[in-house]
């Protein structure tokens, strides 16, 4: 029934593909459309604004009295991060005092719609100050520090979103969620004693502080030996290192255990007590590398700006550290509490392991040889290239010999097909044994490149935001697909288009709060300019026949304009004062439905009538948002999670032209990631096109990472891995 709406004619692909439009015109855009809402609200706020407190006073007068938590009829993006993160913080037994504020709020925006009167909106926009303020000096505390609600504010306005202030006190939020060792329980029952001289007296450097915090939340308990010996979490700390696969066994840190390993256990109690910050080194830099891998985010980001104008990777601070892992693994008993904690709980992870031990030994085995420049291949044909192409496919494992074919044969048999299609289908690549340019392209990439795009994707793995969530939507740039997980289980999967390179669509989390059914299509200013002006100056009429509305302003209800009672010639190449919006049905360039998530990119998913994109390869089209092939079942997915959506009721609503948003009740968390080498629920390697050169740029400034190039034995020490 509603599946006879993807059809649209190839000829009005061209009228709605917007060819000229840029991310920063649908962001100023969405900036004209509150910039209305925005005006009343803050006068609104001037006149409640004597009765809140002297910092909220301040606060607003420092940002020209900006409303900044709230939207028309929903939560602004910054308002439902602040949410986000304050969710989080209280999952981890963190700031608890705050959380019945927190509630009060949340009740409160549940509410929030375009009926609602603006004094309440003002009023929930005030609290969501209040709420903010408390909550900064909640995880500030006392400790001096430069970092105030004002200059944390500043720097999420400069930056568009609240994920970079926050990161500025990630050290002050892990502090917050580290509990105290109860000082009565004794973690080891010898009777070896430290004390805060000790730790200052035996360690050195950055050691110092970092021992500070560890050792005063463990009450200056000795952890790792007592007098008989090495404790049992020295003992699982060493069988770990051991045990590590992907640990590199040729850096410092695993020949720091290994020393600590092989050393006798000392006597004396001065070197015991060595022996034990020693160890908690060791401990340290290991945890370490666990939480945050390889990644130098911070020239990553500085060199992303330069060669992507478009480029975001919004990354979210590890809340975690080896002195909070530590204290909960006491209070548990058990060091392998850390362990299971700061492992990605991304799926296929342990998948991604194997096959990076996989290519690891391939690498170091030297790989395999590279493949002489040949044409495009059919299979049936006969070349030169075919035995060479049975060698390499079979070095990767992809073919499998046949019996009674000659390895030898230079025929293109079916034996190589299935290794063919075989290779195409686990590089994102339609499987139809044709090896043209893309193949070959695939073919060239060495074992030791791969190696290292695997330790990369493990890396990028530890910077995702880790909530406690059940319902997750994944978005993967490079293979091109969205996922809905339940507990991280499938529960849907379908092809999506990504921005195109140059308007690349942005890296970052947020949480999926609205879905609109039939939406309108607000038309950027580039498009009207090269697109709809000059046809409507041939032909006043031309809006009506491609169902395109002009009014007064970026809101249906606003007035609407007659195209015959303008003399749009008067215009030139100026745009006139008009705003020109697409109507709701099959021929909206937004398709049907669309899924929304509050952020400063103006980013979200949406229907698409383009099917034709999705049997492409490599699909990365779109101007930075994310179309769904198969939106209504996207949206029959969504109405498995959420009670408040009726797909049957929606069914009826998608077969008529009539706008209709649906509110869910309760977020769902959604990431758009970018991973192109992994493994899949079935242990087989994964790769994709690094479509937007991230894997070169994040290989060219990670604080350690193999070489990329094909070497025949051992790969050379990563200097900081271990």
């Amino acid at each position: 029934m509603i599946q006879n709406l993807f059809f649209i004619p190839i000829a009005f692909i061209l009228l709605v593909q917007p060819l000229f439009a840029t991310v920063e015109e649908y962001r100023q855009i969405d900036k004209e459309v509150n910039a209305p809402f925005i005006k009343v609200l803050k006068t609104e706020l001037l006149k409640h604004l004597s009765s809140t407190s002297p910092e909220v006073q301040s606060l607003y007068r420092a940002i020209d009295y900006r409303p900044i938590w709230v939207k028309k009829d929903e939560l602004s993006g910054f308002g439902v991060a602040l949410l986000s993160e304050a969710k989080d913080d209280f999952a981890n037994g963190a700031l608890l005092s705050l959380k019945a504020d927190y509630d009060r709020i949340l009740s409160r925006e549940e509410n929030l719609n375009t009926k609602m009167p603006l004094v309440q909106k003002a009023e929930i926009e005030l609290q969501f100050m209040q709420f903010y303020i408390a909550y900064v000096h909640a995880i500030l505390g006392k400790e001096a520090t430069l970092l105030t609600p004002e200059v944390l504010l500043k720097t999420a306005l400069k930056e568009g979103s609240l994920t970079p202030a926050f990161n500025r006190i990630a050290k002050q939020r892990i502090a917050r969620r580290t509990p105290d060792v109860d000082g009565d329980k004794r973690i080891l029952k010898g009777s070896v004693v430290l004390d805060e001289n000790m730790t200052k007296a035996l360690t050195r450097g950055s050691d110092k502080e970092r021992f500070k915090v560890m050792y005063s939340a463990l009450n200056y308990q000795p952890v790792w030996i007592d007098e008989k010996g090495l404790s049992d979490y020295t003992k699982v700390l060493f069988k770990t290192i051991e045990e590590d696969r992907v640990f590199d066994h040729s850096g410092p840190t695993y020949r720091l255990y290994t020393k600590l390993k092989s050393l006798p256990f000392p006597a004396d109690k001065k070197e015991m007590v060595k022996r034990e910050f020693e160890i908690a080194k060791l401990y340290q830099d290991y945890m370490g590398y666990l939480l945050y891998g390889a990644i130098d985010w911070k020239t990553f980001k500085r060199e992303l700006r330069k060669t992507h104008k478009h480029g975001v990777w919004d990354v979210h601070e590890v809340l975690l550290s080896p002195e909070l892992l530590l204290v909960e693994s006491v209070q548990k008993g058990t060091l392998m509490h850390a362990f299971e904690k700061a492992k990605p709980k991304f799926p296929v992870y342990d998948h991604l392991v194997e096959a990076l031990v996989k290519y690891r030994t391939l690498a170091e085995a030297g790989g395999w040889s590279n493949l002489p420049n040949f044409k495009d291949l059919k299979p049936g044909m006969s070349d030169p290239v075919v035995p060479l192409l049975r060698e390499r496919l079979q070095i990767e494992g992809d073919y499998v010999p046949c019996e009674g074919v000659d390895a030898n044969s230079t025929h293109y048999d079916d034996c190589l097909l299935e290794a063919v299609q075989r290779f195409q289908a686990r590089h994102g690549l339609e499987a139809e044994g044709y090896i043209g340019k893309k193949t070959r392209r695939a073919l060239a990439e060495t074992a030791q490149h791969k190696y290292v795009r695997l330790r990369l994707s493990i890396a990028r793995l530890k910077w995702l935001k880790r909530d406690s969530d059940r319902y997750h939507v994944v978005v993967n740039i490079p293979d091109f697909t969205v996922m809905v997980y339940d507990g991280w289980n499938i529960m849907e999967k379908m092809r999506v288009v990504t921005g195109r390179k140059g308007h690349e669509t942005p890296i970052f989390y947020n949480e999926v709060k609205r879905i609109v059914l039939n939406p309108y299509w607000r038309i950027p200013p580039s498009i009207v300019r090269h697109e709809t002006l000059p046809k409507l100056k041939r032909d006043p009429g031309y809006t009506k026949k491609k169902k395109i509305e002009i009014h007064t302003g970026y809101s249906e209800h606003s007035p609407e304009v007659n195209p015959y009672k303008v003399n749009w010639h008067k215009y030139g190449k100026r745009l006139p004062p008009y705003k020109f919006m697409q109507s709701p049905g099959k021929h909206n360039a937004l398709g049907k439905v669309k899924f929304l998530f509050p952020n400063s990119y103006s980013v979200y998913m949406h229907d698409t009538p383009e099917k034709a994109l999705f049997a492409k390869d490599i699909r990365a089209f779109s101007h930075g948002c994310i179309r769904l092939h198969k939106p209504f079942k996207m949206l029959e997915t969504f109405s498995k999670i959420d009670p408040k959506i009726d797909f049957s009721k929606a069914e009826k609503i998608l077969e008529t032209n009539k706008k209709t948003p649906i509110r869910l009740s309760k977020s769902v968390p959604i990431d758009v990631i970018y991973i192109s080498a992994w493994a899949d629920r079935n242990g087989t390697a994964q790769f994709r096109e690094d479509i937007y050169g991230y894997d070169a740029l994040h290989i060219k400034t990670a604080k350690w990472l193999p070489d990329t190039r094909e070497k025949s034995g051992k790969n050379p020490a990563d200097p900081t891995e271990g």
